[in-house]
């Protein structure tokens, strides 16, 4: 037979009885409840003196003790990159559990994001660049000439690092996983684009990587007429970023000639680059398209995905700029989100 729970009332009731000189097992018969539970509330009344902790407790009983739990604590804000084995052996529970608890705290296992490393230098050129253009409105950022040169290949699938971290701590430098630039890759292509036209993309051969090659391509076959067609191109400013083909002599001179006016461009800063998240759009749909065969097959789809882009939303794009200002100084010239 299942008995009911006995409320504190009864429990109370209980030890009154007793007091009264009741014996445990007339008490029993009062309440209909097992001897051993009357004789259980009344040991732990002469023990403790009170009906307290004899409160029903619901669900199981935490696994991990408060000890164990303020190791775990600490391990996990110590080295954000332990694996869920890791912890799990440490505290000598499930990985489950372990979850579960770390839940409880706020950290989720995430993937890193790769963002370039900063160093001190890096920093401070951002939050100077930040702070001297976050007055600049959404008409100023539409002059800018975004142009960047991207590679693609095919079969790439970088290895993914996970981290222990709370919501807010996304790209705390701790916790990304740094990217650095190396290797080549099979095709490589140049683009530019304004808050009001876009030029034609441009492969760059292999054998033509030289300073003399980019300014023949690049600048003399593309920009040049780009830039003059604009209805004012003096209001147009160039954006490079500081690759050693942009900073050659070669480069420098022919700009100069024209008159073509450059933006001061911090390094390591792909997050403040708009035509970066253009490569990436261009990348993400490309791997909607059957896997290319050659590389002129390879040109074919980026050409097609690159005429798809539309100015709107280009425009769309260039009106981060200025939330893109305020984040790098709120981080005091850290990683963003973009």
């Amino acid at each position: 037979m299942k008995y009911r729970t006995l409320s504190p009332i009864q429990k109370n009731q209980i030890v009154g009885m007793r007091k009264a000189g009741m014996k445990c097992k007339d008490i029993a018969e009062v309440f209909t409840a097992p001897y051993s539970t009357i004789s259980t509330i009344l040991s732990h009344w002469k023990v403790h003196g009170s009906m307290e902790s004899l409160k029903s407790q619901c669900g199981r009983p935490r696994k991990l003790s408060e000890r164990d739990f303020r190791v775990l604590c600490r391990v996990v804000s110590s080295n954000r990159r332990h694996t869920l084995v890791e912890l799990a052996n440490l505290v000598r529970v499930s990985r489950t559990t372990v979850r579960l608890y770390l839940r409880e705290l706020g950290f989720r296992n995430c993937i890193a994001p790769k963002k370039p490393y900063l160093n001190v230098k890096y920093k401070a050129d951002r939050l100077a660049f930040a702070r001297a253009y976050e007055s600049w409105t959404f008409e100023d950022w539409c002059n800018i000439i975004w142009m960047d040169e991207s590679s693609f290949e095919t079969g790439k699938n970088p290895r993914q690092i996970r981290v222990w971290r709370k919501a807010y701590e996304k790209y705390n430098w701790d916790y990304i996983a740094p990217s650095f630039k190396s290797g080549r890759s099979s095709v490589m292509v140049w683009g530019d684009f304004t808050g009001f036209d876009k030029s034609p993309l441009v492969t760059i051969p292999s054998n033509k990587r030289s300073s003399s090659d980019f300014v023949t391509i690049v600048y003399e076959g593309v920009l040049i007429g780009f830039y003059f067609l604009h209805d004012d191109p003096e209001q147009l400013i160039l954006m490079e970023d500081g690759a050693p083909v942009h900073r050659n002599s070669l480069p420098v001179q022919w700009r100069r000639a024209y008159g073509i006016e450059k933006l001061f461009w911090p390094a390591n800063s792909p997050d403040l680059n708009l035509i970066e998240n253009v490569w990436m759009v261009v990348k993400d749909l490309l791997k909607h398209h059957s896997r290319p065969n050659s590389k002129l097959e390879m040109i074919e789809k980026i050409q097609s995905v690159w005429d798809t882009i539309s100015i709107e939303w280009l425009r769309t794009l260039i009106s981060t700029m200025p939330y893109r200002m305020q984040a790098v100084i709120a981080t005091g010239g850290g990683s963003t989100r973009w």
